[in-house]
């Protein structure tokens, strides 16, 4: 066996019978799924027995742990060479275990394989669902073990598109659980600065969009909490800064870029003033508004130049109806399958 699917979890029953539905559909069958219920008021174990045809280990834990230290309950007991995550409320697509499976194996040093995503969000009540940004991440051919992860080239990361070589994970630590809320991304920038990363050139998963997200204004929200979370990354109370791997010159960079990026995001919102207040606070408050200003010309050049590092499209733009199906037929129960 060569892979571990590892579904950390807390509640949401449902969800957990949609994510188990979509590996039921794999094309890959060569792999073990290890569940990680951190102490769920709800019966998981249910959901867990109408799958007897997958090889599933349940660990059901008296004691809640919080995210990470529940996820990283699954890599202890991982004895493959391959590590998949699915967060309980996403979906994989048919095809997506065997095409990250083959890519890895054929970039033996590779740490990280990404894969494409698609944003939707579910109206059950019409059993009918919208599609949103359809996300593909961008590798350089050039890449090397030296060179430094530019978190703009990896922009369309989300766990549960990628799936990771186990040695490599295990060899920097796992994940870092002193970095509440983002210790997936501090592992996602310190692996990509150590190793090669590879991408296949399609959608692997589907995220689900929350009813609270569903706004122009949780794009905003999200840009800025991205925006946060790399400045705690490369501020300098970060304890666990030297394990980015990336040299100081380069994480200031990255502070450059989210103030560029989540500016950018403001003024394409409805309520500019609003939002440009937003951002001018978090920027201030991280001590990156004068530098912004000094840089912003050059800045601008150097963004406008280069060619663009990941791509992302508005899904009526891209020929995608046959992934809605799919999700559609998970969700809803539709006979009317397609494979994707």
């Amino acid at each position: 066996m060569e892979l571990t699917v590892i579904i950390p979890i807390y509640n949401r029953p449902r969800m957990l019978a949609q994510a188990l539905e979509s590996l039921r559909r794999q094309t890959y069958k060569d792999f073990l799924v290890i569940i990680c219920d951190d102490a769920s008021k709800d019966n998981l174990k249910q959901v867990v027995d109408k799958f007897p045809d997958l090889n599933i280990q349940y660990h059901r834990y008296e004691a809640n742990a919080g995210q990470f230290q529940n996820a990283m309950r699954g890599a202890e007991l991982c004895q493959t060479p391959f590590i998949k995550y699915l967060y309980s409320d996403d979906l994989l697509f048919s095809t997506a275990l065997e095409k990250q499976v083959k890519a890895l194996k054929k970039e033996p040093l590779a740490a990280i394989c990404l894969g494409g995503y698609i944003e939707f969000a579910e109206f059950l009540e019409q059993n009918q669902i919208s599609l949103y940004n359809s996300i593909f991440p961008y590798i350089p051919q050039s890449r090397t073990k030296k060179q430094w992860a530019k978190l703009e080239e990896y922009a369309g990361f989300i766990p549960s598109a990628c799936m990771y070589r186990a040695e490599s994970f295990r060899n920097l630590g796992g994940f870092n659980t002193g970095l509440s809320g983002i210790a997936d991304l501090e592992i996602y920038i310190a692996l990509s600065s150590r190793y090669p990363v590879v991408a296949v050139d399609e959608f692997v998963c589907a995220m689900r969009m929350h009813n609270d997200q569903v706004t122009q204004g949780y794009s905003i929200r999200s840009d800025a909490i991205g925006m946060k979370n790399i400045f705690c990354l490369t501020s300098d109370g970060n304890p666990y800064r030297e394990r980015l791997g990336i040299p100081l010159s380069q994480q200031f960079y990255l502070r450059l870029n989210e103030c560029w990026v989540n500016l950018r995001v403001a003024l394409s919102a409805n309520q500019k003033l609003f939002f440009l207040k937003k951002w001018l606070g978090i920027v201030a408050l991280n001590k990156m508004l004068v530098p912004f200003i000094f840089t912003f010309p050059f800045f601008a050049i150097i963004k406008i130049l280069r060619k663009p590092k990941v791509q992302v499209g508005a899904s009526n733009n891209l020929n995608i109806e046959q992934y809605k199906d799919y999700i559609c037929s998970i969700l809803f129960n539709q006979i009317n399958q397609k494979s994707v």
